[in-house]
């Protein structure tokens, strides 16, 4: 698929959109953040890098294999430095039987702020929220959601090896939060995905305000 009919396609207006809104929410400001989806079983639409997310349009995404590598006709363009982070999520999902079509990071305040306090515990965990029942398996409030909380690197291959570490000995998490950084999550749409962050930013917030 050329640029042309990429910046046309439903899915990369559904992610600038996202971008747009999570900007307006202040969780994407700058060019901080990066989205995809899966095009097809084997490509991912991923945001390129630098792009500031209150501009942000459907002209400003590009197209990778499962492994990051710009496909023909992106090869000029520069993904997201974070692309191994969505394509792993990506394959991992396929080899475990998880749905997932889109993959969504954010900087809000909040997820930076657990990322940074929680680091020692290992993860930040929500008990007692309705809100709670938006995720998979999830019927009740009367139940637990953890999220892991990994260590920040300029090496993805050392993110992706601490999630594969957790998946070993856990069941998959909606997301993971990034120690100074912040939170990654996905869903079976893009959707799907916007909904799951949104509850995560929702009970984030919650926790916080039961802290001070």
């Amino acid at each position: 698929m050329n640029p042309d009919l990429l910046a046309n396609h439903s899915l990369t207006h559904e992610l600038a959109s996202c971008g747009n809104l999570f900007h307006r929410w202040q969780w994407s400001l700058a060019s901080s953040s990066n989205y995809s989806a899966l095009l097809d079983p084997a490509t991912v639409i991923i945001s390129r890098s630098g792009v500031d997310k209150e501009r942000m349009t459907s002209a400003d995404f590009m197209l990778v294999d499962l492994h990051g590598k710009p496909l023909p006709g992106y090869e000029t363009s520069r993904p997201s430095a974070e692309t191994e982070l969505h394509c792993h999520a990506y394959r991992l999902a396929a080899r475990d039987g998880v749905a997932v079509g889109s993959v969504l990071h954010t900087h809000s305040k909040y997820a930076v702020y657990f990322s940074r306090k929680l680091i020692g515990h290992g993860s930040i965990v929500f008990s007692g929220f309705e809100m709670q029942k938006i995720f998979e398996g999830i019927s009740t409030h009367d139940s637990t959601v953890v999220l892991p909380v990994f260590p920040n690197s300029q090496s993805m291959s050392d993110i992706v090896a601490d999630f594969d570490r957790w998946l070993l000995a856990n069941p998959w998490p909606p997301g993971y939060l990034i120690e100074g950084h912040g939170i990654y999550t996905w869903g079976k749409t893009v959707l799907h995905a916007k909904q799951k962050l949104e509850a995560l930013e929702y009970l984030m917030d919650l926790k916080y305000l039961e802290e001070h």
